[in-house]
């Protein structure tokens, strides 16, 4: 009888160490159903200057009970360039209710709603950077993010213009195998990327070599020059994953080869993605210059500071 109760006990410790550990509430939720606090997301906010004419920022309310809604303010504050010509707004407040609940981590309800800020056609030239700030809750009981400082309540949000004649990128390219999923093999020697900006479209760029001076002549261990024309354009259209989810400040890019007439196939092209924030590219380009049958991955990243 000792035994199973003794066997009992630990199976309820057990049991009460596994709740607090995957239903964590920080001690907000027990006293008072309407307590909580308010965040932002982990996600990027980014967006190419002339793709969207808005920016989309959620913001999470974490709570049990908000029946009559919860009021949330913010302040924007530029830390790259001026952002007034695009973003004139600087403060503002949404209102968070009960129908915005999705399903959260944690107990109690995840409340989304986003803070839309509208860019204005102002000919933006240089990219720009500003801080969005979460201030304060009608509600003293729904804090701004928790004492200890583990939820982001400052949001950087960077709006990428292209408005000068070129772009220089740290470039990477990796042949990829095909597979499910395809396989990296020969990875090339790093280089230096120039995008030429085509007159009058800013988001559309012409390179003579999209993966690189050297790529062919390095795989192949020939004294041989192909280089790879292309021209490369970021669309308005937001990337979704896997899941079919929209990617934050990440749009798709569409490659087109430019190829001699007498080799119209040499070039195909590809697809991949930019993003904003980070100011990188990420593309799968065919090729018709090797009989056998592969992709060639390339990244174009910023060239870091000395």
């Amino acid at each position: 009888m000792k035994k199973s109760i003794y066997i009992f006990f630990l199976g309820a410790v057990a049991l009460l160490s596994s709740c607090n550990e995957n239903d964590k509430n920080y001690g907000r939720f027990d006293a008072d159903p309407t307590g909580g606090w308010v965040q932002f997301s982990e996600d990027c906010a980014g967006i190419v200057y002339g793709a969207t004419s808005e920016i989309t920022i959620p913001v999470e309310l974490y709570v049990p009970v908000n029946s009559d809604g919860t009021d949330v303010s913010y302040t924007l504050s530029d830390v790259v360039g001026n952002s007034t010509a695009i973003v004139p707004e600087r403060s503002g407040s949404i209102t968070i209710t009960a129908d915005d609940q999705e399903n959260g981590g944690i107990t109690g309800r995840r409340m989304v709603k986003n803070i839309v800020l509208n860019v204005t056609d102002a000919g933006l030239a240089e990219t720009v950077e500003f801080d969005v700030t979460l201030t304060t809750t009608s509600k003293s009981q729904v804090t701004i993010g928790l004492p200890d400082n583990s939820k982001p309540v400052v949001k950087r949000v960077v709006v990428r213009a292209f408005g000068s004649p070129a772009y220089q990128y740290a470039g990477t390219s990796v042949q990829y195998l095909p597979g499910t999923p395809p396989t990296p093999a020969f990875v090339g020697p790093e280089y230096t990327q120039t995008l030429n900006t085509v007159p009058g479209t800013p988001l559309q760029f012409t390179t003579t070599s999209a993966w690189g001076p050297t790529f062919v002549q390095a795989l192949s261990g020939q004294n041989v020059n192909r280089p790879y024309p292309a021209t490369i354009t970021i669309t308005d259209v937001v990337y979704k994953d896997g899941a079919g989810n929209k990617v934050s400040g990440t749009y798709v890019v569409n490659v087109a080869g430019i190829n001699d007439p007498a080799s119209p196939n040499r070039y195909p092209g590809g697809k991949g993605t930019y993003n904003a924030c980070t100011n990188t590219f990420d593309i799968m380009l065919n090729q018709g210059v090797f009989n056998s049958p592969f992709t060639v991955r390339t990244i174009y990243s910023p060239i870091p500071a000395e």
